[in-house]
C-alpha cells in the first residue's frame, strides 16, 4: 500500500483537475455571477408598483423588444385609465457613443416614445404620457440590452380646458356644461358640445313646443350681483348663439345662478374652475 499513495494522490489531482476544467472552461461556471440587468421600476406612491425587465431596447436601438402577451406596461396602461388626473412622464436615455453610431438625433427620446405608443395602442388618452429625451453618460448594458427608462407621475392640472374636453355627450336629455375661462362670456369649444348643440337645433325644429333651458353659473370671486351678471351674460350669449340658427327665442328657457349652485368647492382653484359654466338641457314636456 506504501508502494502505491504516490499514483493515489496523482489520481485524485487528475480527478479534481478534470472537474475544475469541467466546470470552469466547459460549463463556463464562474464564481462570480452572471451580470443581471435590474428591472426599471415604475411605481406612484402606495398605489401603483411595477416592474419591467431590464432587457428593453437592443444598444443603439429605439424598438421595445416582446414584452408578452400581458406585461407591466399593460398594467400601467389600465391604470391610467382609471386615474384620468395622472399624468405619466417617461424618461427615455441615450449614451453620446450611442447616437454617434445611428443617425437620429435624440434617441432616447424615440426610446420613450416607443412606450407612448404602447400605451397609446391600449387606448390610454395622450394627455397623460408625456415623454422626454435625455443624454447619460453611461448606463447598464449588458448582452447588447439595456433598459434606458424611467418613470414619474404628477397630477394633471384641472382647468377648464380639461373639464371641456372630459364633458362628453350623452343624449339631449343629460345635462351637458359648457365651461368657460375666468371672466369671459365665450365658451371653451369641443366636438361633443359643438354635438349637443347641432343635435338640439334639430330636436327644436321638429319640436316647436319643447324648451331648451340654459343656466348660468360663477365661481365666487367677485360680487354677488356681479356674478349674477355674469352667469346670464353667459347663457345669453350661448342662447343667441343658438338663435343665429333659426330657432325662435320662447324655445329657450334662460336661468341666472350667480355663484349660487356651485358643484366644487370654490376655495380650490380646479374647484373655481368648475364653476364657472352653462348648463344645457332639453326639458322633455
Amino acid at each position: 500500500m506504501s508502494r502505491l499513495w504516490p499514483w493515489w494522490v496523482v489520481l485524485g489531482m487528475w480527478v479534481t483537475g478534470s472537474v475544475l476544467v469541467h466546470l470552469f472552461y466547459i460549463k463556463r461556471i464562474r464564481f462570480s455571477a452572471e451580470p443581471v440587468l435590474p428591472p426599471v421600476r415604475i411605481v406612484d406612491g402606495a398605489q401603483l408598483r411595477l416592474r419591467l425587465p431590464g432587457n428593453l431596447f437592443h444598444q443603439g436601438e429605439s424598438r421595445l423588444r416582446s414584452l408578452g402577451n400581458r406585461s407591466a406596461l399593460d398594467t400601467l396602461a389600465d391604470y391610467l385609465k382609471r386615474n384620468p388626473r395622472r399624468l405619466l412622464i417617461v424618461t427615455g436615455y441615450h449614451t453620446p457613443a450611442e447616437s454617434s453610431q445611428t443617425l437620429t438625433g435624440n434617441l432616447g427620446a424615440l426610446r420613450a416614445q416607443a412606450v407612448q405608443d404602447y400605451l397609446l395602442d391600449a387606448t390610454v388618452p395622450d394627455e397623460q404620457v408625456q415623454i422626454r429625451g435625455q443624454r447619460a453618460e453611461s448606463f447598464p448594458v449588458v448582452h447588447d440590452s439595456t433598459s434606458a427608462l424611467s418613470f414619474a407621475f404628477a397630477p394633471i392640472r384641472i382647468d377648464a380646458d380639461w373639464l371641456a374636453r372630459h364633458q362628453y355627450y350623452v343624449d339631449l336629455v343629460h345635462p351637458l356644461q359648457l365651461y368657460f375661462p375666468t371672466g369671459s362670456t365665450e365658451y371653451i369649444h369641443t366636438p361633443d358640445n359643438e354635438r349637443f348643440a347641432h343635435e338640439a337645433v334639430a330636436y327644436l325644429r321638429i319640436h316647436p313646443r319643447e324648451r331648451l333651458r340654459i343656466t348660468g353659473h360663477t365661481d365666487s370671486v367677485g360680487t354677488v350681483a356681479g356674478n349674477l351678471r355674469l352667469s346670464r351674460a353667459r347663457a345669453v350669449a350661448v342662447r343667441d348663439q343658438l338663435v343665429k340658427q333659426g330657432i325662435p327665442n320662447r324655445q329657450f328657457t334662460v336661468v341666472a345662478m350667480g355663484d349660487k349652485n356651485p358643484i366644487a368647492p370654490n376655495a380650490l382653484p380646479e374647484g373655481r374652475e368648475a364653476n364657472r359654466r352653462v348648463t344645457l338641457v332639453v326639458d322633455q314636456r
